[in-house]
């Protein structure tokens, strides 16, 4: 019996690391016609995501503190986040996508990891949403990373509308 605990350990542990080896990165910008400061104001709370489109409402449980958890409902479906970092003076956030099992069915991504940052461009400002990932269990990489670049297009492309306008 304990041979065939240790094959099945064995053969856990080595389709973790096959699963940990397919990391998935996606990084998309947009530059805007607006100081970074002004854009932060816009985007660089964690508890308020409600800019990006899809999201209907958004709310933390503590702010921008860390560990700070996000619920954002997106019409239905709800995710859960975590904040892992925070640094307004260099105007940038990264969080994590609890892996719950649920958010799953949301996002096909597991080991999300993602960072919001705004950067100085010229006049302007550049915003850069980036992450690492692996593909949730049935998915593709293809997939995930599909999945991933459409929701940061959707928030980029209605923060360039928006920063348009003004």
């Amino acid at each position: 019996m304990k041979k065939v605990a240790i094959a099945f350990a064995a053969l856990a542990l080595g389709g973790l690391s096959a699963h940990a080896a397919e990391k998935v990165k996606v990084m998309e910008t947009v530059k805007l016609a607006a100081p970074p400061a002004q854009v932060w104001d816009k985007i660089g709370h964690f508890g308020e995501l409600t800019w990006h489109p899809a999201v209907k409402t958004s709310e933390a449980s503590d702010g921008d503190k860390l560990d700070s958890q996000r619920r954002l409902d997106l019409g239905g479906p709800i995710l859960w986040e975590a904040l892992t970092a925070y640094n307004a003076g260099k105007h940038s956030y990264t969080y994590k996508i609890l892996d719950n099992g649920t958010n799953q069915k949301v996002l096909p991504v597991s080991h999300y990891v993602s960072t919001i940052m705004v950067k100085p461009d010229g006049q302007g400002s550049e915003v850069v949403w980036s992450s690492t990932f692996a593909p949730a269990p049935g998915a593709t990489a293809d997939a995930a990373k599909k999945a991933i670049t459409g929701v940061y297009r959707g928030g980029l492309d209605a923060l360039a509308k928006d920063f348009a306008k003004n």
